[in-house]
């Protein structure tokens, strides 16, 4: 059997390091990282028998978790690899709030032959009865994260029934923050008032962004060109208008950091807060296309380009309701024809057997109607009728058009679906 020794016990000389961690960048914790640096620096250096490896230290970052501690990782991968014999910590709560997270990493410089000393709690991951009391502090240093999470929660959730807030450190395109907290438009307005007032002038957002990199407009934060994503998130900020939302979103988990789902918070919209970028007639405008393109969607309707026919979205089945699609058709003597088919049956399948229906028979009811109206019009204009026409419903035996400036006229003469 053979024994293989573990640990630094039993050297003449350890490789020491220490692991040192403030949680916010406040000047009151920026004095205590820097006096646990030195200190930590100052007591390596008086023991003879250790040699100092490096100080680790993690600024600004929270203990619950360790995907966002560099230099805490990077002290688990030199310990990994052989370089470190000690590793000082001043307590548990430094070194992790999450009771997972600290008896795993614990345990892992253990295996690696690391031992690790927390000061104030007197304790050492070599010594026998050490998972135990991991355990338990650990626990505690958990629970106390849990309170403090509640506590900001709380004070937060009072703050914003008051009326009160902080920006933070997040910078907002288009916007400076002024000395009272406040946002103040500044030479990047332009970009803000460019995305609106072309999407309220019914460009995609595509083109949007085009026109944007052809301007010369720069994204706030990546030097790459502005998205439909993008441009789509801008549009529905109310901050451009001059209101503010607090609380958009459920509180975080403490520990995941990730917003806790199915809880009920409550969000603040505080109007006319600032100066807006864009005026509220403009923004109004923006929102109605947004919910007209959100209802249309559902609907099954999806512009994905200024070249869509402008019927569009504007025939529907009369049938089941389902918008109608063109699409071209090739009668038996070979002559090609447009003509409009129910989404419902092409796509959905849902059993709707109304049949397509000839785009020039619609085209005919269409101004008839109009003409009926005592609107004369010279062809087939486009714009007239966009202006004029709210919803045409077809099926088999009749035609209903609806106008955008009454509730609906019916011609009830056969509509023939013959292709």
């Amino acid at each position: 059997m053979k024994i293989r020794k573990i640990g630094g016990l039993g050297k003449k000389s350890y490789r020491a390091a220490a692991y040192c961690r403030v949680s916010t960048g406040k000047d009151a914790q920026q004095e205590s990282f820097e006096t646990q640096k030195n200190y930590y620096t100052e007591l390596i250096a008086s023991e003879p028998s250790w040699k100092l490896v490096n100080i680790y230290a993690d600024e600004g970052c929270s203990g619950t978790g360790t995907g966002h501690r560099p230099q805490f990782m990077q002290m688990m991968e030199d310990a990994k690899t052989g370089k470190i014999d000690i590793v000082l910590v001043k307590s548990i709560s430094r070194f992790a709030r999450n009771a997972a997270d600290c008896q795993k990493y614990t345990r892992k410089l253990k295996t690696y032959g690391v031992e690790v000393r927390f000061e104030r709690d007197g304790i050492s991951n070599m010594d026998p009865s050490a998972d135990f009391i991991f355990s338990m502090l650990a626990v505690v240093a958990q629970e106390e994260s849990r309170s403090i999470s509640e506590n900001v929660r709380w004070r937060y959730e009072k703050n914003f029934e008051k009326g009160v807030y902080h920006m933070g450190n997040n910078r907002l395109l288009g916007y400076d923050m002024g000395e009272d907290g406040r946002l103040i438009p500044n030479g990047d307005a332009w970009i803000i008032r460019k995305m609106f007032e072309g999407y309220a002038a019914g460009m995609n957002l595509k083109e949007i962004c085009d026109e944007l990199d052809a301007a010369g407009a720069k994204r706030l934060r990546s030097d790459k060109p502005f998205t439909p994503v993008t441009v789509s998130r801008v549009l529905r900020n109310e901050s451009y208008v001059g209101d503010l939302r607090m609380q958009e979103q459920a509180p975080t988990d403490y520990l995941t950091k990730k917003p806790v789902e199915n809880t009920e918070y409550t969000t603040y919209l505080v109007k006319d807060e600032h100066e807006g970028i864009v005026s509220r007639e403009l923004w109004n405008a923006v929102q109605e296309r947004i919910r007209t393109a959100e209802r249309d969607r559902e609907a099954g309707l999806c512009r994905n380009t200024t070249k869509t026919h402008y019927l569009y979205g504007i025939v529907y089945c009369e049938e089941c309701g389902a918008p109608m699609l063109r699409r071209s058709y090739t009668s038996k003597n070979k002559t090609k024809y447009k003509a409009w088919n129910c989404r419902g049956r092409q796509k959905l399948k849902n059993g709707c057997r109304n049949p397509a229906v000839r785009e020039e028979t619609i085209m005919a009811k269409i101004l008839l109607a109009l003409h009926e109206r005592g609107l004369a019009t010279d062809g087939e204009d486009e714009t007239f009728i966009t202006e004029n026409v709210r919803r045409v419903d077809v099926s088999a035996k009749e035609m209903r058009i609806s106008f955008k400036d009454e509730v609906a006229d019916a011609f009830g003469d056969a509509v023939s679906g013959e292709n």
